[in-house]
């Protein structure tokens, strides 16, 4: 019965005993049976001779449980032989075994309704490759999916929810369940087909777009003014609720200067919608050259090659707009030296895997020598973003900062003017960047009355819940003047009488979308004969 002692690469042998069969499918295994190697082994370190009785108590632990593996290996080569001839017979197919180093091109070729977009399926590779990493740093020797258990499923979730924010784990999860459905053997468990996810916690911790107000819009328009470049598209966007591709990509085929409409089929969700022309677009219209299919071609050239740079652009705009970053150092400001034990520590404690504690106490540990940034990512290979990341979460895990403070760069007040942090380290979350205008214009539209089909009917969302959910986030003063203007005196007191303009604005609105009542048609026609 075969055993080995292995040899490490200092040349000592190993602490366990290793154990060598065959399996029911003809392949040779190599074991490690969790037996101390106790006593002292033969001098020539050949098992044929004996050693010590210490030694040789060791050696019956150790064939005793690979008779166990060997066992185990008969009896379930015999039930998937049985298990695989019923399936075949039952579906008329022969059962597959898949890689779990197979999962990107599987996924990939799958058939679909409609082709997946390269970014989509880029993002699943490096969920797949995520997730196979974990496992072999988990267990290994797994090469099938059929041998991730339940339990690794849960213990990967959790990793998941200390490193990235709950959406993101929910995406990742779908993806990862989806995936073994569909390719796990016919009758095999599904690992992650019973976690249960919070999905009320999750929503109401979700961060949003923060509109503009009409005063803030203003403000953002004129500041654009001076990018000739930008000025168009954001004027576009602001008048039309689109998403920042599909101006990119406005066609003058869509566009009815007669009638005063455009007529879109967005890219995201196919939906035709129609928007109406404001003045302020019609002259930004009027401005550009018909000499082409595309309204914007310059603009759309640079979304297909670069669209984070055209977002980096409209967050440079809002910071030059609302931005007013100031240099101040903490009072807790210190040395990272001063901290490197207690930073060590934190690593130790708030850490989930042994992975990202050994990279996080050497980055730490470098940075504390003296080390730059810059010197770190050149002598580990660790991206530099990871390393800042690390470094950040050293300092919000110690409540003490040791990083150089920096204010009034561009960097800065783009952070300050359109950026929230988040909890555990996880990427900050963009709160004003091209969709804010998309949630500006319904907000707007909501707020001064417009009906939700009328605006459904320009943004192209097929319910109400996305509209109120994702894109209606009034301010705190038209919320509370909005509940004012409805709810009755009786509960809010009186009310001070709306200035004519704001009124004359009002009822503008109600009679364009067919809801002004007769007594409010009158009312109207009064303010405007005063005009």
């Amino acid at each position: 019965m075969p055993l080995m002692m292995k040899k490490q690469r200092d040349g000592s042998f190993r602490p366990f005993w290793y154990g060598v069969y065959v399996d029911a499918d003809g392949k040779r295994k190599v074991v490690n049976l969790n037996v101390d190697i106790r006593g002292t082994p033969p001098d020539s370190g050949s098992l044929r001779k004996p050693g010590d009785a210490t030694f040789e108590r060791s050696r019956l632990k150790a064939i005793a449980a690979l008779e166990v593996h060997q066992n185990e290996a008969r009896r379930k080569g015999r039930a998937e032989h049985l298990t695989e001839r019923l399936i075949e017979s039952k579906t008329g197919r022969s059962v597959e075994y898949v890689l779990l180093a197979d999962l990107e091109a599987r996924w990939r070729s799958m058939g679909r309704d409609t082709p997946a977009s390269e970014a989509y399926l880029k993002s699943c590779d490096a969920a797949f490759r995520r997730f196979r990493s974990f496992m072999e740093e988990r267990k290994d020797g797994v090469r099938f999916m059929y041998e991730v258990a339940k339990e690794d499923a849960e213990v990967y979730l959790a990793d998941l929810q200390d490193a990235y924010a709950r959406k993101t784990v929910r995406d990742h999860v779908k993806l990862l369940k989806k995936s073994f459905e569909r390719f796990l053997p016919v009758g095999a468990s599904n690992p992650f087909g019973e976690l249960v996810g919070r999905r009320s916690a999750a929503e109401s911790t979700m961060v949003h777009r923060k509109p503009f107000s009409a005063e803030e819009l203003g403000v953002l328009l004129e500041t654009a003014k001076g990018d000739d470049f930008l000025y168009p598209l954001v004027v576009t966007a602001a008048c039309t609720g689109l998403r920042r591709g599909d101006v990119c990509r406005l066609r003058w085929e869509s566009v009815d200067l007669d009638d005063g409409v455009l007529m879109v089929k967005t890219s995201k969700t196919g939906a035709d919608v129609e928007v109406p022309i404001f003045p302020a677009l019609r002259e930004v219209l009027e401005g550009q050259k018909h000499d082409g299919d595309l309204v914007f071609p310059e603009a759309e050239e640079m979304y297909s090659k670069n669209p984070d740079g055209l977002t980096w652009r409209f967050k440079k705009l809002v910071a030059e707009a609302f931005g007013e970053v100031k240099a101040e150092v903490p009072e807790n400001h210190c040395g990272a030296d001063e901290v490197l034990e207690e930073g060590l520590a934190a690593i130790e404690t708030g850490v989930s895997t042994e992975k990202r504690r050994e990279r996080m106490r050497e980055v730490f540990s470098r940075y504390a020598d003296g080390e730059s940034v810059r010197a770190i990512v050149k002598q580990t290979g660790i991206p530099k973003a990871t390393v800042s990341t690390d470094l950040k979460r050293v300092e919000e895990s110690i409540g003490k900062t040791f990083m150089p403070v920096n204010g009034g760069s561009v960097k800065d007040q783009v952070r300050e003017t359109s950026q929230v942090s988040r909890e555990k380290g996880q990427r900050a979350a963009s709160v004003r960047d091209w969709h804010a205008l998309r949630s500006t214009f319904v907000t707007l539209a909501l707020s001064a009355g417009v009906p939700m089909e009328l605006v459904r009917r320009v943004t192209g969302h097929a319910t109400v819940d996305v509209v109120l959910k994702h894109y209606f986030r009034p301010g705190r003063e038209a919320f509370k003047e909005a509940l004012l203007g409805a709810m009755p005196e009786v509960l809010t007191g009186k009310r001070e009488a709306p200035r004519p303009e704001d009124e004359l604005a009002s009822l503008a609105a109600k009679l364009a979308a067919g809801t002004a009542s007769e007594a409010e048609k009158a009312r109207l026609r009064e303010l405007a004969a005063g005009v």
